[in-house]
């Protein structure tokens, strides 16, 4: 090797370490972790509305930039939502035990003061969409919306499921977000009281 190939390639070796300190830092930097307070309207993150595949144009968009939903038009305005993350659709503990209580709790919770209730997940709105369709879930009542994993990742609350084939998902939480911030979090131990939990903790809240 010449002293002048030498030379550039030990420049772009300098280039791409400083590069890749840069994103490590980057992320460090806008990674948080969800806490009472936590701003959630001046994130530029979206999520995606669950649906249908289209097959075609008269049908509707298969776009993800059709079909997102930033934090700010999720949470913004003087809205209070209610939100319950499963790890993932069509698996055992999401389908028996932590979606149904909500199911049967929805009603209360919008006469409680919740806005919107959202069932969010790390998954494709497509499978996501077919799982409300199966679990017969009312979109008037429970909004599903879709996580490429930016969102787990960006705010704490990704875990892997490798173990189970699932790959990187999100932990199971719940949470209720009024006037754009973050006013009670858990991450669920028991799935099947979430429901009745987070209800209860919304009556306190809107009191």
């Amino acid at each position: 090797m010449t002293k002048h190939k030498l030379m550039m390639t030990t420049r772009i070796a300098s280039t791409l370490v400083s590069v890749t300190r840069k994103a490590v830092n980057n992320n460090k930097m806008t990674t948080r972790s969800i806490t009472i307070g936590t701003d959630m309207i001046s994130s530029v993150i979206s999520l995606q509305k669950c649906r249908p595949w289209y097959n075609s144009s008269e049908e509707g968009s298969n776009m993800a930039i059709d079909n997102a939903v930033t934090l700010k038009e999720l949470f913004g305005g003087n809205k209070t939502v209610a939100v319950f993350g499963i790890p993932a659709p069509f698996t055992g503990t999401c389908s028996l035990a932590h979606y149904p209580p909500y199911q049967r709790h929805a009603d209360a919770l919008l006469t409680a003061g919740a806005d919107e209730i959202v069932c969010y997940s790390v998954a494709d709105p497509y499978a996501m969409h077919a799982w409300g369709k199966e679990m017969g879930n009312d979109s008037s009542k429970i909004s599903f919306l879709a996580d490429d994993g930016t969102f787990a990742k960006a705010y704490g609350v990704n875990a892997n499921y490798d173990v189970v084939s699932l790959g990187d998902r999100s932990k199971r939480f719940s949470m209720i977000v009024k006037n754009g911030h973050v006013v009670t979090f858990r991450i669920v131990e028991d799935a099947a009281a979430d429901a009745e939990t987070l209800l209860e903790e919304l009556k306190e809240v809107m009191t």
